[in-house]
């Protein structure tokens, strides 16, 4: 079972490891598909359209060890990483995820519900709410 632990408000560049100043670089480009550094990605900077605002990691643990990283931003998007990579395996648009493996996407949705990540509006909600074995 996957757990969202360890949320953290970023910044800065200064903050993250060399692999994850590349993880916000990729989050950027799949979120408006510009090539941009991490250092334009969290410009402080209002007037520079590159800034991904409310930007936030949180690991995902499974057997107190790190699966995967998950970035939000912009309030409603956000990208999820194989832990300590660049291999992006899942998205949140609109605030719903959204993953090609069916198995991974049950076990991030119901991790997502169980840390208040998932609105209770999304599509997805019940399916993920049965999968954390949570009831509504």
């Amino acid at each position: 079972m996957a757990d969202f632990t360890n949320r953290r408000q970023i910044t800065s560049v200064a903050q993250l490891t060399p692999i994850q100043a590349e993880q916000i670089a990729l989050c950027g480009a799949a979120y408006d598909d510009e090539d941009l550094p991490a250092d334009r990605r969290l410009s402080s900077d209002p007037e520079d359209e590159s800034v991904l605002s409310f930007c936030e990691l949180w690991d995902v643990v499974a057997d107190q060890s790190p699966v995967y990283e998950a970035w939000f931003y912009q309030s409603d998007s956000g990208s999820i990483f194989l832990a300590g990579t660049t291999e992006m395996v899942a998205q949140i648009m609109q605030c719903g995820l959204e993953c090609d493996d069916e198995e991974r996407e049950l076990e991030l949705g119901a991790a997502m519900v169980r840390a208040g990540l998932l609105p209770s509006g999304d599509s997805e909600f019940e399916r993920f709410c049965r999968a954390a074995d949570e009831t509504l």
